[in-house]
């Protein structure tokens, strides 16, 4: 299952942008490096089955993105804050990131949700992916 960042309910004037070269869709959005914890991104999804899925967020690397981006995960088991380094390349075809397996219910959605509070750089948000996972 993935999400764009389209698909994301917003909260803060996020900036569209196509600049950086690998992206998922027709482009990205960034805070503007404003770094004031006003802007939020939720992505919600119903899936399809209950079980375990490991939950990888998309964005595009650079050296004045944040290194302290906070998404917090909304899973069966309650919700996880991940720290993700956007300075850093993505390990998965140079567009996403792990942010581990967690396990899901059906009749619940699955939740990540992305802030720029107290980050040190420009937070992106361009896809969430959730796949399945035996682990």
């Amino acid at each position: 299952v993935a999400l764009d960042d389209l698909d994301a309910k917003t909260t803060g004037k996020w900036i569209h942008s196509s600049s950086s070269q690998k992206f998922v869709g027709r482009g990205y959005r960034h805070d503007g490096n404003a770094r004031d914890g006003n802007f939020t991104a939720r992505y919600e999804v119903k899936l399809p089955q209950a079980g375990r899925y490991e939950v990888r967020l998309g964005y595009t690397a650079n050296r004045n993105r944040a290194a302290n981006v906070k998404v917090r995960v909304h899973h069966a088991d309650g919700n996880e804050i991940v720290i993700v380094n956007q300075r850093e390349e993505p390990p998965i075809d140079n567009l996403f990131g792990r942010l581990g397996v967690f396990r899901f219910n059906a009749d619940q959605p699955a939740v990540v949700e992305i802030t720029n509070q107290g980050a040190d750089g420009y937070v992106i948000i361009d896809a969430v992916q959730l796949v399945p996972s035996q682990k």
